[in-house]
């Protein structure tokens, strides 16, 4: 090897944007039991062949997206198919052309996502020379039994591989994980969490499951023997999660699915269009709570601390926690507080006997 791609810049200093270019099932050689990519993805299926007019789609795009330099990192990101499984010949074209990209300016660098077990040093090495930066891995969970039962054809150990030759090569990596999997439990997916900041991924993605029609995971659902989450038990598991990544300074970067009409009609599962927002309002709720333990508030005023311009994460989505406190603790009043030195999704309480 050792072929560096376009990485260790420092990120801290700048936006960062997608243009994101979907594939759908593109490569993919498993149909796992959740997977619909034309309905979260709103694009049709692609079919063998047809790089031409795929190669125009992405130009129209291009244009389409073409924004006047603002201080932000904008990638392309090949999403929604397991990129580096692809027939070499659209593989190499769809490089080729984000290649011409970054060589006029127009984007930093290539985002791509795979399967864990569609990684070996040959396709890194050609992925570097192409001048992609960023490697998303679908993960999706560390319970072997919980692959097994999703039909992921690939094993934990392969994702804790792959994800060591990603770091190996010098990639920034993210680990793309879901809640409520058939066999997943919270212990299971925390465990998931926390294996992916073992593994060294350098960000996240959270998603829960969602049944869409056509996959066999809605056959599933409708004979009993699957039963999808709530949108309350998504983002309680969720919660839990990112909790792990954000303890272990993992960035997270989207929780649940793009909302799409098709996911807004998903006759089951957690389909909430602000799952993200549920989700944070859940975290900052269970870390209150902890401060709590033990400390008599009933008739009390209830404090929330959160930096500045998290308050209403911090209250909740439609005032959920405000809610949620003054109800479960007979509070006389609930308030939050924007507060200097305070990180994002950290929160400090105070109790008073008056508003």
């Amino acid at each position: 090897m050792n072929i560096s791609p376009m990485r260790n810049r420092d990120k801290s200093a700048v936006r960062h944007k997608n243009i994101p270019f979907f594939i759908p099932h593109a490569g993919c050689p498993h149909d796992c039991v959740f997977c619909s990519q034309e309905k979260i993805t709103s694009v049709a299926k692609c079919g063998e062949g047809g790089i031409k007019d795929e190669l125009m789609r992405l130009e129209a795009l291009m244009k389409a997206h073409f924004l006047v330099a603002d201080g932000s990192e904008t990638e392309l990101a090949f999403f929604g198919g397991s990129f580096t499984a692809i027939e070499p010949q659209r593989l190499d074209a769809l490089l080729a052309a984000g290649r011409k990209y970054i060589d006029s300016g127009i984007v930093s660098g290539i985002r791509i996502s795979t399967r864990p077990d569609c990684i070996d040093p040959n396709m890194l090495e050609k992925l570097a020379r192409a001048g992609v930066t960023d490697i998303e891995l679908g993960i999706q969970s560390t319970d072997d039994a919980v692959l097994e039962a999703g039909g992921r054809g690939h094993t934990a150990r392969d994702s804790e591989n792959a994800c060591a030759l990603v770091r190996e090569y010098g990639f920034s990596l993210v680990g793309q994980m879901m809640v409520g999997l058939p066999r997943s439990s919270l212990m299971s997916e925390i465990m998931t969490a926390r294996d992916i900041v073992s593994f060294g991924c350098d960000g996240a993605r959270i998603y829960p499951t969602v049944v869409f029609e056509g996959t066999a995971l809605y056959r599933m659902t409708l004979d009993g023997e699957y039963a999808p989450l709530s949108n309350d038990e998504a983002a309680d598991r969720c919660a839990a999660c990112l909790d792990v990544f954000d303890a272990n300074s993992v960035n997270v970067l989207k929780i649940g699915l793009h909302s799409s009409e098709e996911l807004a009609h998903a006759p089951f599962g957690p389909n909430h269009p602000a799952m993200g927002e549920l989700v944070e309002g859940r975290l900052y709720r269970s870390r209150a709570e902890k401060q709590l333990a033990g400390i008599d508030v009933r008739g009390k005023c209830l404090t929330l601390y959160v930096a500045p311009g998290c308050e209403s994460k911090a209250a909740g989505h439609k005032r959920e926690n405000r809610n949620y406190f003054l109800s479960k603790y007979l509070l006389s009043g609930f308030r939050v507080r924007a507060c200097e030195g305070i990180a994002r999704l950290e929160v400090k309480v105070g109790v008073e006997q008056n508003i």
